[in-house]
């Protein structure tokens, strides 16, 4: 499929825009199309799957009705059409589902063998919002893939995948291309990209700034210049939320003979574990595997916690605490947290209603609460933007945004 694009235009923000005057791809030609965090790759993957309308200038397609596309904003999309449709105080038991994977995808002659091909065919029964975030992602690329597409276009298609899975969807990237796919692929440059894709376009603050043969590109000087940072973080991170301290003898978390099934599946059994102050851990296994399930325990915000021995900071689940007596303590940064973060506020707002743990805010800040939010919006970078819309960000910037309202953390977890 040929693409053409000429004087194209779209203001991604106030001080930011995409501009880009001329640019061509080829019949069978793929494409990685990279850059930073608000480089505007987001923006120019939804302009030309046809998610964002309203620029000047023109896009066209050899045969448009011959492509498909996977992003974040899809998974989003989805999982607040099926918030929508909620009937949970209408169905028996008081939960509504939601659908399922094989409804997501949709219905194909080669739906069995796409599902095997991904390796997703245990989760066509299971409900979509209920999977895990990579277990999600394999599914939105097997509902592009139902369409026989000629064109893939694909926004971070890696992300929230484990190490096993990305290395399978590459492999399965590669396949693709050598039967005819065209993809362009959208995400921060590293080496494992698909090797099969030779062209790379940069962007940086909305332009083309690099194109051509991928190992040229990198090994430009230019290349360098456009790549390189250095981060450089202050002697004294901004204050945060004050409380009195926890005691240092006593364990964040500690869990026996811990078990969670879902409608008879199940996910973990015996898990003992015990969390000491000034321990880090890293919780890693295969999507699915139950790290996300076992992070909404820690936090309170499964139900299936009651009932169950975990004492979180002191306090025995059950004994008559309040959920901020635990949260207090804490700040999350999670994918069900950036998917569910769907209200309309600033980009200082949301830093703030960290203080608050909301989504949204709906009380009023002190000075000092606004003033600390400021402080880390500068130190992320993204000073003279904190009354932009948050749902304005780029994926990347939004994540960022998560990580500085999140900020009063007295545990280090990393969930990956």
């Amino acid at each position: 499929m040929q693409i053409s694009i000429e004087n194209l235009f779209f203001p991604i923000n106030q001080k930011r825009s995409l501009r880009i005057d001329n640019w061509f791809l080829s019949e069978g030609k793929s494409a990685l199309i990279c850059g930073a965090n608000g480089s505007g790759k987001s923006v120019f993957a939804q302009l030309l799957s046809g998610k964002l309308s309203s620029a000047s200038g023109e896009i066209q397609f050899s045969r448009p009705d011959k492509l498909a596309s996977v992003s974040f904003e899809l998974e989003a999309e989805i999982l607040a059409e099926d918030r929508y449709h909620n009937d949970s105080e209408f169905m028996e038991g008081g939960v509504d589902h939601g659908r399922v994977a094989r409804e997501i995808i949709g219905n194909g002659e080669n739906l069995t063998s796409i599902c095997d091909l991904i390796g997703i065919s245990y989760l066509l029964e299971r409900p979509f919002k209920e999977i895990s975030t990579g277990e999600a992602r394999k599914v939105l690329i097997a509902k592009a893939l139902i369409k026989s597409p000629e064109l893939l276009i694909l926004d971070e298609p890696l992300s929230g995948l484990d190490i096993k899975s990305r290395q399978e969807i590459l492999e399965l990237f590669n396949s693709l291309i050598n039967q005819g796919v065209q993809l362009l692929l959208f995400d921060f440059y590293n080496e494992e990209l698909p090797t099969s894709i030779s062209h790379l376009v940069y962007l940086f603050e909305g332009n083309i700034v690099l194109e051509g043969p991928r190992k040229d590109v990198t090994q430009s000087s230019k290349w360098k210049t456009y790549t390189g940072f250095q981060i450089q973080l202050p002697h004294h991170l901004p204050d945060c939320y004050h409380y009195d301290q926890l005691d240092v003898d006593c364990p964040f978390v500690e869990t026996v003979d811990l078990e969670v099934a879902y409608n008879g599946k199940m996910v973990f059994k015996d898990l003992n574990w015990v969390f000491k102050s000034g321990e880090h851990w890293r919780i890693s296994g295969p999507n699915g595997s139950g790290k996300s399930t076992l992070l909404s325990m820690i936090s309170g915000d499964n139900p299936k916690a009651y009932g169950k021995d975990i004492t979180l900071f002191g306090i025995k689940r059950g004994s008559g605490e309040s959920i901020w007596d635990i949260k207090q303590h804490f700040g999350i940064l999670s994918s069900s947290l950036h998917r569910d973060y769907r209200v309309s506020v600033t980009l200082l707002e949301a830093v703030v209603s960290g203080f608050y743990d909301s989504i949204g805010l709906y009380d009023k800040p002190t000075e000092s609460q606004w003033r600390i939010g400021k402080e880390w919006i500068e130190l992320l970078g993204m000073k003279g933007r904190e009354q932009t819309p948050f749902s304005a960000l780029s994926f990347g910037e939004q994540r960022r945004t998560y990580c500085s309202s999140r900020c009063q953390i007295t545990i280090n977890l990393i969930v990956g």
